[in-house]
């Protein structure tokens, strides 16, 4: 009879314990799933598709007291519910400030909808050299990657989105968001272009060593970054055609790179020791206005 006692309080306490170790991993599995579930929606609810960028030239101060989200550098984080990434959205800039200001007039919402955390940075060559698109890239990325960014989306000021489920976020590694621009009749010119918009998370940028600082004036760094790619076996993503549309603002074109074709020679090798490694720079001028973090750099 003692034996039989014994025993049955044993099972007994094995039970307690067994439902006590139950009930305590379900209450950290429910944990994790409100955790999970507080993190943003890939695609919010108020996200609204199609849209039609506003061209019309708008002061920055008509923007600070529309977007009231705005903190100041530029900056954005969700309140309820946690990002999917830090992002960092650079933007290369001398003398175009009409289309900077229409940029920002068109992004900020789309940003703020898609539910990032987020922080702009204008990208300023400060001296008289020729423009390097490229190098300047290169300091906007290792500047911003100081704050933690998780992506970082390349964007040339006189791009306009079309659409808000062009998804800022980096979903894909590297993402080109680009795809169909007005000036082209909405069509990828070619299937290799990396140009105009593109998403990179930190390992695939860091992979392909960055931008090439050797290209400058208009031309070439844009292949020079495909090649890239392709040497180090990473694919190209892009969304659909219907949804990857942008508006290009009319801009007079820099000169053009004459040297660009002979550059793009060696490409394929030439990565390895020129970019992000190679990169020397003095520290550029940070100064953080309402709307944006202004980076000066000089080349």
């Amino acid at each position: 009879m003692q034996n039989e006692r014994y025993i049955w309080t044993l099972f007994v306490t094995v039970l307690g314990l067994s439902f006590l170790v139950f009930c305590s991993n379900l209450t950290l599995l429910t944990s994790k799933q409100e955790e999970d579930n507080n993190i943003c929606q890939k695609y919010p609810k108020n996200l609204v598709g199609t849209i039609y960028p506003n061209l019309t030239d708008t002061s920055y101060k008509d923007m600070e007291f529309r977007f009231t989200w705005v903190q100041t550098g530029g900056h954005h984080t969700p309140t309820r519910c946690k990002p999917r990434e830090r992002v960092a959205i650079l933007i290369p800039f001398r003398n175009r400030n009409i289309h900077l200001r229409i940029l920002l007039n068109n992004l900020h919402p789309i940003l703020y909808r898609q539910q990032l955390g987020y922080t702009i940075y204008v990208l300023k060559q400060a001296d008289e050299k020729p423009f390097n698109r490229g190098k300047l890239f290169n300091i906007g990325y290792l500047e911003a990657k100081k704050d933690n960014h998780t992506c970082f989306v390349f964007h040339d000021v006189d791009l306009i989105p079309e659409n808000d489920h062009i998804l800022y976020g980096c979903v894909r590694s590297p993402m080109h968001l680009s795809r169909a621009v007005n000036k082209f009749n909405y069509k990828l010119p070619y299937k290799e272009l990396l140009g105009g918009v593109a998403a990179w998370k930190t390992k695939e940028f860091e992979q392909v060593n960055g931008w090439s600082n050797l290209f400058v004036n208009w031309g070439g760094e844009d292949d020079d970054l495909s090649y890239r790619t392709i040497a180090n076996k990473l694919s190209i993503f892009r969304f659909r055609n219907s949804v990857a549309r942008y508006t290009m603002l009319e801009h007079r074109r820099t000169p053009v790179n004459t040297a660009r074709h002979r550059q793009l020679k060696d490409s394929y090798t030439r990565y390895k020791i020129d970019g992000l490694s190679s990169l020397v720079y003095e520290s550029p001028r940070i100064q953080r206005y309402n709307l944006f973090t202004m980076v000066s750099i000089n080349t």
